[in-house]
């Protein structure tokens, strides 16, 4: 038999090899007709019975989900949670089933179907990955309606998951049953799924199209969350290769954690502070093997990402701050307020469009726009300051004004807290990132009010040159060696070496080997970067003579010598 290549989305890095197990968690199949009941009572009764099993069920995995990954991963299943009891969802099946006659499993059925349908046509990726969770909880529901069918017992064995959808709920029964990969012909890499899968370790394709169907129970299946491939039935020589990268994958994983404790410091002798940047608590402990020094960024967005389409609350959030930072203690984590907006899925929760949206209602001014977001969040980090090493960073900052008004915010709420007898941190670190020729060219003035900058070259870079990267039309013109980006960098660096405060940068740049030895040259001694960059760059640093660097950036912020800080490639 000859070997197939199934191109999809990798969401989750590494090789797994294994024999598929085509995944069908026994639901029975959606109705496709509606079928009149004659006891509307009892169809009533049996809807009642299935929410109570659903509730009972999704409680369970949720615990599991929250003893093994944490609170924030928990909240997944929290919307799926709170739709047993969602009275839209309650009333319109009863309605169904009371005033038309229909059985419950039909009505069940169309209500979650329209539903979806308004998931389905929201533009946004993030938002409209949220309806697969609802096909993952109509599969439940309709499956206890039925006689006693428990859950199927996870699988043991080397086995690859393969199936046409993966709700997040088979994704938690799966990942503790020993299973090594995930293939999946349907969801994207902000699925609940997606993410679980990274959270788990287990390499993962999704987006495979119509593999689910074409695969044999026992067949040998290669999974590579780096190449976004899944190959069915390979060859002895593909198997072979496959296999290879797998062991070079788990070697290099090896020999990055043993490295961990080689020293930050250049060849001249210059030490660096290099941290991660990361968007679950539970990535912390990868930065940490990968030798980082704490979190230099952690994008609280994705907490609301995995939350959506309900908006984490106060505790929600103080819970994933403080669980984040006691994961890096005694090393500091440095959080990020919500930055949301633009292309990404908010505008489809708060409502609005714009024309604009790079231009519109993002970063710091949306939340300052909203204060129902942004108050929660200050007292959250507040509240976990109080108990660990936590540092603010505000982003998309364009003027002082707005560092002044989250400092009265950031005040008044501290005020707040201590009256009503919650502990919280006095003073705690505010900075302000740096992501446009406004901020770079103020920077100075910025330290007036920040505590701290952090330099996120991927807005700058775009902003300054009026480059959408995005665009393919204009993506060359996307230049981090641009003189004008080095020259706003190194006015940055030398604006809080004035004021005696640190500077670091925790954009793209600080993740491309290549480019470092540029930034240290531009002054900077504090990078942030994903935990899998950090070996990388760590040994980018040690091979950099700082000193010969310097004198080559301010050549090169001068004139084009490219040559002299890396190579001519596009980041």
């Amino acid at each position: 038999m000859s070997a197939r290549v199934h191109r999809g989305v990798g969401v989750s890095p590494g090789v797994a090899v294994g024999r598929a197990l085509p995944w069908d968690p026994g639901s029975p199949a959606a109705p496709s007709g509606r079928r009149r009941t004659e006891s509307p009572e009892d169809e009533l009764r049996r809807f009642a019975a299935a929410r109570a099993r659903t509730r009972d069920e999704l409680h369970d995995l949720r615990a599991r989900l929250a003893a093994s990954l944490g609170e924030s991963y928990a909240a997944i299943l929290e919307a799926q949670t709170l739709l047993v009891d969602d009275p839209l969802l309650v009333q319109e099946v009863e309605r169904r089933v009371t005033q038309e006659g229909a059985s419950a499993a039909w009505a069940i059925h169309a209500t979650l179907g329209a539903f979806r349908a308004r998931f389905e046509t929201i533009e946004d990726g993030y938002l409209r990955d949220r309806g697969g969770d609802l096909h993952d909880f109509e599969r439940r529901l309709l499956r206890l309606m039925g006689p006693d069918q428990p859950e199927p017992a996870p699988p043991d064995g080397p086995l690859v998951v393969v199936a046409h959808a993966l709700g997040p709920s088979d994704t938690v029964a799966l990942a503790q049953g020993g299973v090594v990969g995930l293939a999946a012909d349907l969801g994207g890499p902000t699925s609940h799924t997606a993410i679980l899968a990274h959270a788990f370790g287990l390499p993962a394709v999704v987006g495979l199209g119509d593999l689910a169907g074409a695969v044999a129970r026992g067949a040998t299946v290669v999974v590579d969350g780096d190449r976004g491939e899944v190959i069915v039935d390979p060859s002895p020589e593909t198997l072979d290769a496959a296999q290879a990268r797998r062991a070079a994958w788990a070697e290099r994983e090896a020999l990055w954690e043993r490295s961990r404790d080689v020293p930050t410091v250049s060849k001249d002798g210059v030490e660096v502070v290099l941290r991660a940047n990361v968007e679950f608590p539970d990535e912390a402990g990868a930065a940490l093997r990968y030798g980082a020094r704490g979190i230099g960024l952690y994008r609280s967005e994705f907490l609301f990402v995995a939350s959506a389409p309900r908006i984490p609350d106060e505790d929600d959030q103080y819970r994933t701050y403080l669980e984040l930072a006691q994961r890096v203690a005694p090393h500091p984590a440095i959080i990020r307020t919500l930055d949301l907006g633009g292309e990404k899925y908010f505008h489809d929760v708060l409502g609005g469009r714009e024309d604009h949206p790079a231009l519109g209602a993002r970063g710091l001014r949306l939340s300052l726009m909203r204060p129902e977001l942004l108050v929660p969040q200050v007292r959250a980090l507040l509240r976990a300051a109080a108990e660990a090493d936590i540092r603010v960073l505000l982003p998309l900052v364009t003027s002082l004004d707005e560092i002044v008004e989250v400092r009265r915010i950031v005040a008044r709420e501290a005020e707040a807290l201590r009256a009503q007898g919650v502990p919280c941190r006095q003073g705690v670190p505010l900075g302000a990132m740096v992501e446009t020729p406004a901020a770079a060219m103020t920077a100075d003035l910025l330290l007036r009010e920040a505590d701290f900058l952090s330099i996120g070259t991927n807005d700058l870079i775009q902003y300054s040159l009026a480059v959408d990267r995005g665009s393919s039309a204009v993506a060359s013109l996307y230049d981090p060696l641009h003189p004008a980006i080095l020259r706003m960098i190194r006015f940055v660096v030398r604006a809080g070496r004035a004021r005696g405060v640190p500077v670091s940068l925790c954009g793209e740049l600080a993740a491309v080997p290549e480019r470092v030895p540029a930034l240290l040259g531009l002054g900077l001694r504090e990078l942030s970067c994903p935990p899998r960059s950090v070996p990388a760059v760590r040994e980018a640093i040690r091979a950099t003579d700082v000193a010969a660097m310097a004198r080559a950036m301010e050549e090169r912020c001068s004139g084009p010598d490219r040559a002299a800080v890396g190579k001519d490639d596009r980041t």
